[in-house]
């Protein structure tokens, strides 16, 4: 369908869908495409394109894709005031660190593509630490993981992979350890890389209750943030707040584009997630005595099942190599066999707390 759009208006689109821009301009989340570009918005996601002069656009549904147009802007004004907050630290010779906190889809995913597309100078490099174990947009669902680019882009799913770490779990709430040493052995390597200008920590939507303030409270004393940006209002974040009384903080208001998702759609992004990671996947043997097994997750002794534990593939250093699946594992001939996409042979594995079928959908381990 060919849709006209006037200046100042907003385009919603919901996924799956492809948008081309016949003529004129138009921006998402600070990115400006203009004629002859498009853009696809994946299943289950919502992008705003607002109309920077009147524009007509070309769309395409695909599977529960639809359109709406709204009067104005969906990008509320306080986020461009956090972003003069974040302009205005200044530090030498060290990048900026921004934490993003809220709640579950309040929309810190597009307020963290916001900040990229607007701090983006072409010279230094933006990088993402995507900690949200379950709705990861830059590595696979379970890992903490962090991307980089010195380009705009639609999504922070488009940036460059810089490297992942097996947590095995899609919330931190059984796994807090482990998704705290996740994200600080990232933020270390993304530390040590040159040419970083500001570092943007996209943290999960665990917030309420007392263990989920003491697990941001302790991300915040580990990364150090040079400022963190709520979002939702101070009522819901005053008991987080409280503890960072040493730490600059601000709050801004979600997006009105942003696309509240029932737990059964969540599950399903991490499902076609899975599949974009185990594309092209192939069972692989293992003798397992040469390698270096961590059960994050609890491996059952019986045999047979231990089948569809999702796994974390590790090089000789530890590094990520990518998630495989278990189909079976013998521990008297020592052996495992495990499918996944990964071609060099690992010298690690660790097994997850998650448990996938067949069709890759998510099983009660």
């Amino acid at each position: 369908m060919k849709k006209s759009v006037e200046l100042g208006k907003t385009l919603l689109v919901n996924g799956s869908a492809s948008v081309k821009v016949l003529s004129g301009k138009a921006e998402v989340f600070g990115y400006v495409i203009g004629e002859g570009q498009h853009i696809v918005v994946r299943e289950g996601k919502r992008q705003p394109f607002f109309v920077l002069e009147n524009t007509e656009f070309q769309v395409l549904l695909g599977l529960n894709g639809s359109v709406q147009e709204v009067e104005t802007s969906t990008i509320p004004v306080s986020w461009d005031d956090a972003l003069q907050m974040v302009r205005a630290i200044e530090k030498k010779d060290k990048p900026v660190v921004v934490m993003v906190v809220g709640k579950v889809d309040v929309g810190k995913s597009s307020f963290s593509t916001y900040l990229v597309n607007r701090l983006v100078n072409g010279k230094s490099m933006i990088v993402v630490l995507d900690s949200d174990l379950g709705q990861s947009e830059i590595g696979p669902p379970c890992t903490v993981a962090y991307g980089y680019s010195v380009k705009r882009v639609t999504e922070i799913c488009e940036l460059n992979t810089g490297n992942a770490f097996f947590v095995g779990a899609t919330s931190p709430v059984d796994v807090v350890n482990r998704a705290i040493e996740g994200s600080v052995e990232m933020f270390k390597e993304i530390m040590q890389k040159v040419g970083v200008g500001y570092v943007i920590v996209n943290t999960d939507g665990w917030v309420d209750g007392e263990e989920a303030i003491n697990h941001k409270l302790q991300l915040v004393r580990q990364l150090k943030p040079d400022l963190v940006i709520g979002m939702g209002n101070q009522e819901n974040l005053g008991p987080l707040f409280l503890g960072l009384s040493s730490v600059s903080t601000c709050c801004i208001e979600p997006s009105a584009s942003v696309n509240e998702r029932v737990s059964e759609k969540r599950t399903k992004l991490r499902e076609l997630n899975y599949m974009k990671y185990l594309k092209g996947a192939k069972v692989r043997s293992f003798v397992s005595s040469y390698m270096t097994i961590l059960e994050r997750g609890c491996l059952p002794k019986e045999a047979g099942r231990e089948k569809g534990i999702l796994v974390g593939l590790q090089d000789v250093k530890g590094g990520f190599l990518g998630i495989g699946i278990l189909l079976e594992f013998n521990r008297v001939k020592r052996f495992m066999k495990v499918l996944t996409s990964v071609s060099c042979k690992p010298a690690g594995i660790v097994i997850g707390r998650m448990r996938l079928d067949p069709e890759l959908k998510e099983l009660t381990l």
